[in-house]
């Protein structure tokens, strides 16, 4: 199976219409209906949305290993999923390059180095 038709198997398992799945992940029906069809190519910041949109496992939805949904996000993913939702394509796609930058300073304050280090100091 492949991942435009774990999409629709998606969906379908929601009991969605294409409308209302498209319409919460931010895109047209037409290009739910090129992804599900194999017409259109999946990206990532597609596989991001619709695991985060519907608490999707990214692991299934990319190879179909694992469960299909993963338990529910917490109320502040909810709310940050939400204004995610509301930007237009180029400010989602801004968006997610923050996100990206913001990890990679955080692994760089907390990579195993410096946590080794943390853990040396003298109290």
């Amino acid at each position: 199976m492949t991942i435009n038709e774990r999409i629709r198997e998606l969906r379908k398992s929601l009991g969605l219409t294409q409308a209302e799945f498209s319409r919460r992940i931010g895109t047209v029906q037409g290009h739910l209906t090129g992804l599900e069809n194999g017409k259109k190519t999946v990206t990532k910041k597609t596989v991001i949305v619709i695991c985060a949109t519907y608490g999707v496992s990214e692991k299934w939805l990319e190879s179909g290993v694992g469960e299909m949904l993963v338990k529910s996000p917490d109320k502040q993913a909810n709310r940050v999923i939400r204004f995610f939702n509301e930007l237009n394509s180029e400010y989602q796609d801004y968006m997610l390059l923050q996100l990206q930058s913001i990890l990679k300073v955080q692994e760089k304050q907390f990579s195993p180095h410096k946590a080794s280090l943390l853990r040396e100091a003298p109290k």
